[in-house]
């Protein structure tokens, strides 16, 4: 692109006039905003509410309606008194909504402010193995506070504020303090849904504590973080446990477990269903703008969901990658990959050092290996979509979407 002086309407010149043009390299619109897909990362685009990425399970939100005159939903109400016996606070607890197969959601209003927490997708189902997008969400939660004589959640009126200096874009609507992506991904058979389950417990995410539960089932890393939290685990066993679990108070009848939900467990080993979940957080959301229902933009979520879930895909490149180590480094991974105990065999120093050299490569030796040693076969494990059995049963709110199912 040439740049020149500027020219006259009546033709005098001036002193820049004799300046030669110069050539300046100056990017055209589409190099500095790229093609929506083209790259995991930011690009100036609309929000959106639609969901094309796995399911949401659990929302929170609430809205400040000004004015009051709401009626008080709350299961009684919690008093802080003083050393003198003067009433402090009075604070309403959740009213508890329940549902059929022992489901239930908690909705709270004090005259002025509604507040909701609960899992949507399995509100009122016998499983959530195939949930709802988070536009289907809204609308059963919104279904329900007009049932209960609540206003539903809006987005309300945008404006500008000044926060430190900077403009910031706020809604007058509800505000989302907590939103659950989450994803099925099929492995192929029982036995390998165990061994991937195995990898993925030797695996860092962005530096948080890597944890496992159960009998190996559960994965997760950040747990307890103020941002974002996230899992994998096998969706069978864990429907097994809440097959035939007792309703809330009465635990001298436990019923007999549900003969479709043991089908679903069945169907979810056979295909070695694995369940990625991530949690992202009050704090997490007003990081990235979604924190305000008007300005929430599932894009963004479905970026972050999909980043973090790259740990799950990392076994090839981890493989291959190997043999760019050091043979100090090598020397390292191969104790720690046969359990020996490093803290012992090495400095302090070199610890840490070695340590950090292979985060990036999805190995952290400060977690205890769990690779059997035994077995020196590589088991090539891989990572495929779900699709929905015959015998599944939809919620009406879903039938439209998948086509004629029971």
């Amino acid at each position: 692109m040439q740049v020149t002086r500027q020219s006259s309407l009546t033709g005098e010149t001036n002193r820049f006039e004799l300046v030669p043009p110069v050539d300046v390299d100056v990017p055209e619109l589409f190099h500095l905003f790229p093609k929506p897909g083209s790259k995991p990362e930011w690009y100036p685009r609309p929000v959106t509410k639609v969901q094309l990425v796995g399911f949401c399970d659990w929302l929170s939100m609430y809205q400040r309606h000004y004015g009051g005159g709401l009626p008080k939903v709350a299961d009684g109400a919690v008093m802080r008194i003083d050393a003198d016996g003067e009433v402090e606070s009075v604070t309403l607890k959740k009213h508890c909504i329940e549902g059929s197969h022992e489901t239930s959601v908690f909705v709270r209003c004090d005259g002025e402010t509604v507040w909701f927490d609960g899992n949507v997708s399995r509100w009122g189902r016998p499983d959530n193995v195939f949930g709802y997008s988070f536009r289907q969400c809204l609308q059963i939660i919104n279904n329900l506070l007009q049932s209960l004589g609540l206003p539903p959640f809006t987005e309300g009126e945008r404006y500008v504020t000044n926060v430190k200096g900077e403009p910031r874009t706020v809604w007058t609507g509800a505000k989302v303090t907590r939103v659950d992506v989450t994803r099925n991904f099929s492995v192929g058979s029982k036995e390998d849904a165990y061994h991937f389950m195995r990898y993925l417990s030797g695996q860092q995410a962005d530096r948080v504590k890597t944890g496992t539960y159960g009998e190996g089932e559960t994965v997760d890393w950040g747990r307890g973080s103020r941002y974002a939290y996230a899992k994998a685990y096998l969706k069978g066993p864990e429907l097994r446990r809440h097959a035939g679990r007792a309703a809330p108070g009465d635990n001298l009848f436990k019923p007999a477990p549900d003969p479709y939900i043991l089908q679903l467990a069945d169907w979810c080993d056979s295909v070695g269903l694995v369940r990625f979940e991530m949690t992202f957080k009050a704090t997490k959301l007003h990081d990235m703008g979604c924190n305000h229902l008007g300005g929430f933009d599932m894009k963004q979520l479905e970026i972050e969901f999909e980043r973090k879930a790259e740990i799950l895909t990392r076994a090839n490149a981890d493989v291959e990658q190997i043999t760019e180590l050091s043979k100090s480094l090598l020397s390292t991974y191969r104790m720690w990959q046969a359990g020996d105990d490093l803290t012992v065999k090495l400095s302090r120093a070199t610890f840490y050092r070695h340590r950090r050299e292979l985060l990036p490569y999805g190995v952290d030796i400060a977690i205890k290996s769990n690779v059997v040693p035994m077995r020196a076969r590589t088991r090539v494990i891989q990572l495929g979509p779900v699709s929905m059995p015959d015998f599944y049963e939809l919620p009406p709110i879903e039938r439209k979407r998948y086509g004629n199912h029971h």
